[in-house]
């Protein structure tokens, strides 16, 4: 026995990684959160409601684009870097192969953003608006957060991204001072992500030993079909995100849109909770498929969520007052409507990746979203065409969440990886 009495257990290594990926995860969507809450209400109070909903409207378009390129890669590249990071050698294949598919995606994501200006007037009439838009998925090209990741070495790109995010949200509020300056939002966010992403992307090759190869043709069809079903969940998820916001906007206006939009900026900051865990746990459930674990972060977050969500919900009139000093019944509504899903996203979403898709079940998770996806864009164009109401429209957000959750559920269920 040791001379001081008994010997406490050293914390395991995989326990450090997932402690120092969940801090830094965390100060990231802390930053993620905290940023928009300090910038949103400048905006709105500058630009005007209806300006700074054509300024969100035009993001949902490019990010569509965003989707493409990305390709699913945040999860297949992530998943196949965790499997192989003790080996440079494969690493820099994966690495070459990912970022030269996307750099594919890229140019023809640009030519065709390019023919869709020149051929529909509302886009032609802000084209400058769109390019300059585009920029951010130039960055997300840029930066390989997958590969830092998979090497659960996300403390690095916390203090890019922080650090980026800090000096251009200043730069917001010395260069916007009216309405007109509104062009400046998407360049100063595109050349935020630009900026640290070319950092992170030097710093990848100083950190891994990475080195650009030319990749195989095989390898890129394997990485290609590898990703695809990933392709389809992220176009599910994150598409029918930007799905309604694209609806809004063509059939209600910019008003409205930029009312929409204030609200579901706040949800997806809420959201990043759930976010945060995923992105954490799901590398090493990858590898270790720790059931008991999962399990005990499931309950963890679910009871967090409700303690956050309750007073949120009850206190949403002075939340919406403080946040954008601006109240009214619509904005309101808008808030009540889409956050009465969040509990249910947050638990679809622990139950998606770092559990089924950590279990090999990767289909089921992405159907799960697919599915949920046709159900809701099915809600939205029969509320808007045939109901004409924007608060059923609304709806479709917790419509969304809770078809997803279902979905998961009846997987998890049919796996019996609970039991």
């Amino acid at each position: 026995m040791p001379k001081y009495g008994i010997k406490r257990p050293k914390v395991s290594k995989d326990k450090k990684a997932l402690l120092s990926n969940f801090f830094s995860l965390s100060i990231l969507q802390g930053m993620n959160m905290l940023l928009p809450l300090v910038t949103l209400p400048y905006l709105v109070r500058v630009l005007g409601v209806e300006i700074f909903g054509l300024v969100n409207f035009a993001l949902s378009i490019i990010m569509y684009f965003n989707i493409i390129v990305s390709f699913g890669f945040e999860l297949s590249a992530t998943r196949e870097v965790s499997i192989h990071r003790e080996d440079p050698k494969k690493i820099s294949e994966i690495f070459s192969s990912v970022m030269f598919i996307k750099l594919c995606l890229l140019f023809l994501s640009f030519l065709t953003l390019s023919f869709l200006i020149l051929t529909i007037d509302t886009l032609q009439s802000n084209a400058l608006l769109y390019y300059a838009t585009f920029g951010v998925v130039i960055g997300n090209y840029i930066f390989p957060t997958w590969l830092f990741q998979g090497m659960e070495k996300m403390k690095y790109i916390t203090y890019v991204n922080v650090f980026s995010k800090i000096f251009f949200t200043i730069l917001i509020f010395a260069v916007i001072k009216n309405p007109s300056d509104y062009i400046y939002v998407p360049v100063l966010n595109a050349l935020g992500i630009i900026i640290g992403a070319s950092y992170a992307f030097w710093l990848s090759f100083k950190l891994f030993s990475l080195r650009l190869v030319i990749p195989k043709t095989s390898t890129i069809s394997y990485e290609l079909k590898d990703s695809f079903q990933f392709f389809l969940s992220r176009v599910a998820n994150n598409g029918s995100r930007y799905f309604a916001t694209t609806i809004i906007g063509l059939y209600f206006g910019n008003l409205i849109v930029g009312y929409y939009t204030m609200v579901e900026k706040l949800f997806y900051a809420f959201m990043s909770l759930g976010s945060v865990v995923s992105q954490t746990i799901y590398p090493y459930m990858s590898r270790t498929r720790n059931i008991t674990f999962l399990k005990k972060v499931l309950v963890t977050i679910t009871g967090i969520s409700l303690i956050l969500i309750i007073p949120l919900l009850y206190f949403n009139q002075e939340l919406l007052q403080i946040v954008f000093d601006e109240y009214n019944e619509m904005l309101s509504l808008f808030f009540v409507i889409v956050f009465s899903g969040a509990i249910f996203a947050v638990i679809s979403t622990i139950l998606g990746y770092p559990l089924l898709a950590a279990y090999g079940h990767i289909k089921y998770a992405n159907n799960s979203l697919i599915y949920a996806s046709i159900i809701y864009m099915l809600y939205t164009v029969i509320a808007v065409f045939v109901t004409k109401d924007i608060y059923i429209v609304v709806f479709a957000i917790p419509v969304y969440m809770v078809t997803g959750l279902g979905f998961r559920i009846y997987y998890v269920f049919k796996t019996k990886l609970m039991n």
